[in-house]
């Protein structure tokens, strides 16, 4: 089975697999990613992995455009529900880094989605995000902490990887003992 054909079991089988509307340690780690984020306004933010859309809708007030991008359709339809009240923002559906879309962003966010990158995928991505992120624009990055046999990748290792690109300034980080959550700025 792959990656694809998992997750789009997944969101057949349950809406919302890992509680994202309801769960409290989602909404406390939505809450912190947004700190993290900042006020905004955004010009243009990208959401790597934008699931069915639950946090896009939390970030799109904060964007003048907002791009979602996940692998899964069923995810991608209800992301395109939750952000029906948001014109500003679309989610589509795409591969990382493949499907990242052209253009310049001043925000990019990846939620627990980096560590179920391929490692080819995963080195790709990075510099496909460099070539896409204006001056001072804002990556964050959150990874639930706990290893799955589902993902080729720790959060830690992850984390590691994105905090060792030259081009990037770490800026902060959120202490959680269930999930990593740090922030860099693209170098002038």
């Amino acid at each position: 089975m792959t990656a694809v054909e998992h997750f789009e079991s997944l969101y057949r089988g349950d809406p919302d697999p890992w509680g994202y509307r309801s769960s409290p340690y989602e909404r406390a780690k939505y809450a912190a990613t947004l700190d993290a984020c900042g006020p905004g306004p955004f010009a243009s933010a990208l959401e790597l992995g934008g699931s069915i859309g639950v946090f896009s809708a939390l970030l799109a007030p904060r964007c003048r455009a907002l791009v979602t991008v996940d692998f899964s359709p069923t995810a991608v339809r209800a992301a395109q529900n939750a952000l029906a009240g948001h014109p500003q923002a679309r989610a589509f559906v795409g591969e990382i880094p493949l499907d990242i879309p052209a253009g310049w962003f001043d925000l990019v966010v990846a939620s627990e989605v980096l560590y179920y990158l391929a490692p080819e995928a995963l080195t790709a991505t990075l510099p496909a995000l460099e070539a896409r992120m204006a001056p001072g624009a804002r990556l964050v990055a959150v990874h639930w902490r706990r290893p799955g046999p589902e993902r080729p990748a720790t959060a830690q290792e992850v984390h590691d990887l994105v905090g060792r690109q030259p081009w990037l300034e770490h800026v902060c980080a959120g202490p959680d003992d269930e999930y990593l959550l740090d922030a860099w700025e693209r170098r002038p």
